[in-house]
């Protein structure tokens, strides 16, 4: 019960650090897991986690009205789940998306719930009532949080031990399927991302950290260091009387 709420406290605090103080980007999978997996004293397969999340997730965007699939609740109870039963991360990563999906759904109907009280200020407004504006926000806020703890919690103290007998009970060739399907979901998060932001111009520094690793066998901190170190030099030799918009 205290791995629960634990969990659940982790999840919903870091999610309202976007509406209450705004957005850091630490609601984010990569910073989640981790803090999950402090807490239920397995930070490893929390880093684990975050790390291959935060590449399924990192091309998601919420652009107006649109509610992308809830990452928070995905992310937390994933992890959470994955250290509980033991499963391994890849099999883990592949529940974490539909956990997300049914998230989602949650978050729609609380977000036009809500509404009521974006309302109920938008009144308090025109009477200069700033007491009642006080109470519409943060009640709204407080709904909000609600609505990320209770989901984790109650997926926590219900889906582990379900989780557990249904991965104890999985075939091994299914397993083997879904550690493969894991493996291809972070390349999925990439493609979306790249999508969204591949530029022709920049494209060489892509397939070079590309070539590092498929040919040099360099590891992911290796390239990291590798890209800092090009950056720096890009940044050093640029034109002084380059403006940003020829930049970009």
């Amino acid at each position: 019960m205290l791995q629960a709420f634990l969990v659940a406290l982790v999840g919903a605090g870091v999610f309202m650090e976007s509406p209450l103080l705004g957005q850091h980007m630490l609601a984010r999978p990569i910073i989640i897991s981790p803090l999950v997996g402090l807490v239920m004293g397995d930070l490893k397969t929390g880093l684990m986690l975050g790390g291959e999340l935060e590449l399924v997730w990192m091309g998601l965007v919420g652009i107006g009205t649109t509610t992308p699939p809830d990452v928070v609740v995905g992310s937390a109870l994933a992890t959470a789940l994955a250290i509980k039963t033991g499963a391994s991360w890849q099999t883990t990563l592949t529940l974490a998306i539909p956990i997300a999906l049914v998230a989602q759904m949650i978050s729609l109907v609380v977000n036009s719930f809500d509404a009521i009280f974006t309302h109920y200020a938008d009144r308090q407004i025109e009477k200069k009532n700033w007491k009642g504006i006080a109470i519409g926000q943060w009640t709204a806020s407080v709904v909000v949080f609600f609505s990320k703890f209770i989901p984790i919690m109650i997926g926590y103290l219900v889906g582990a031990p379900v989780i557990k007998i249904i991965v104890q009970a999985i075939p091994t060739v299914i397993k083997d399927g879904l550690a493969q399907s894991g493996n291809l979901l972070p390349a999925l998060g990439i493609a979306m991302l790249m999508q969204l932001t591949y530029d022709k111009k920049y494209a060489p520094f892509l397939f070079l950290g590309f070539a590092l690793v498929a040919f040099l066998k360099v590891s992911m901190i290796g390239v990291a260091v590798f890209g800092l170190i090009i950056a720096y030099i890009y940044y050093q030799f640029k034109p002084n009387d380059q403006s940003e918009e020829d930049l970009l």
